[in-house]
């Protein structure tokens, strides 16, 4: 049974027959500012963590190929989670089953192939280059997956957050397109020139549409406009209600941001206060920890070794978060760690020479 490579579905079924189902392409998402900049956010937070791996197995976590360094491939990696739900990774062993290559495949490229009876999963990878189609059995590939639900197969497949936020980035794209027209119809107002007496034919007009250009443009520009009683002269403005939506843009940024389970704050910038900058980290680090443990989880079971991967680097950076726990941790008559032990947490980050 095939079933398809993402749950993003590119397709909807309907009438029996295939159809292409656009919700937000992956290469459109990116050039959606608010969409890019929690991608990258979240890609670059989890590619510097520190990937704890047991030898001879890190060398491959490392470096997974010549094509690129450590930290591009897992980012790469993560970014193709985030957009289509699902990140494929195909191994290369050696004689003693320990990995030597890792090389990412698109998603698009991918067919998934399931046994009879649910027995096993198989990965049919198009590598578009002279090597051409080659067939993984599941412990060589690595499959990363966000939410796995549904039905016939699907349940293997996992769900991109973008699939919750499409209506609300094409309603920002649409805004995005009015506020330019806008801006540019606001460069150069439309104005409206009634003519009190008759009709006029089309000759008539454009000589008033000149003889006003004329008064207005090169050195008559800025000049005050004399007019007579068989004209009236106005400007059309922008519809209020149309304003008012242009300047309430702010709310498909934070939707964006809670489909991915980003604090709109920490992602703005907004907060102030320390008790605030602490609470709003604390939460994008439980965010950080939901992406990374489908990857930990997936390493752990094709490399059959335990991998752990450490985000709190990513997520306090100064170590402000580490010194503060362990002050709290010392404080008190009964501390409930001894100095030695407070000594050797802050050496193990590199806060003090250990």
């Amino acid at each position: 049974m095939t079933i398809p490579s993402t749950n993003m579905s590119s397709f909807i079924i309907s009438g029996g027959q295939v159809l292409p189902n656009h919700l937000v392409d992956a290469s459109t998402a990116l050039r959606n500012s608010d969409l890019y900049a929690v991608i990258n956010l979240l890609s670059s937070d989890v590619a510097s963590a520190n990937f704890s791996v047991p030898t001879p197995f890190d060398k491959a976590v490392a470096n997974p190929n010549n094509l690129t360094s450590g930290f591009n491939f897992w980012q790469s990696a993560v970014v193709q989670m985030l957009l289509t739900g699902n990140a494929y990774i195909a191994i290369t062993r050696d004689s003693n089953n320990v990995p030597t290559r890792l090389e990412m495949a698109p998603a698009a490229q991918v067919v998934v192939t399931l046994a009879d009876r649910s027995a096993d999963i198989s990965y049919s990878v198009n590598w578009g280059d002279e090597r051409g189609t080659i067939n993984y059995p599941s412990a060589n590939m690595l499959h990363f997956r966000l939410m796995t639900s549904g039905s016939n197969g699907l349940q293997y497949i996992g769900q991109s957050p973008l699939e919750s936020i499409a209506a609300q980035v094409n309603i920002q794209d649409y805004a995005n397109r009015l506020t330019l027209s806008t801006i540019k119809n606001a460069i150069n107002p439309s104005t409206v020139i009634k003519v009190a007496e008759g009709a006029l034919s089309l000759e008539e007009k454009e000589a008033t549409r000149k003889a006003f250009e004329s008064a207005n443009m090169g050195d008559n520009a800025g000049r005050p406009l004399v007019l007579d009683q068989l004209y009236d002269v106005q400007n059309l403005a922008i519809n209020a209600d149309v304003a008012k939506f242009l300047t309430a843009g702010n709310w498909s940024k934070t939707e964006i941001a809670k489909a991915f389970g980003v604090p709109d704050s920490y992602l703005n910038g907004t907060g102030d206060q320390q008790s605030s900058l602490d609470q709003t980290k604390s939460l994008y680090a439980n965010t950080l920890r939901r992406y990374v443990k489908p990857i930990e989880s997936e390493m752990s079971a094709k490399f059959g070794v335990q991998v752990n991967i450490n985000e709190a680097q990513a997520v306090d950076a100064d170590n402000s978060l580490l010194i503060d726990q362990v002050q709290k941790l010392l404080s008190g008559t009964n501390p409930a760690i001894t100095l030695e032990q407070a000594q050797a947490m802050l050496a193990k980050r590199g806060v003090i020479n250990g």
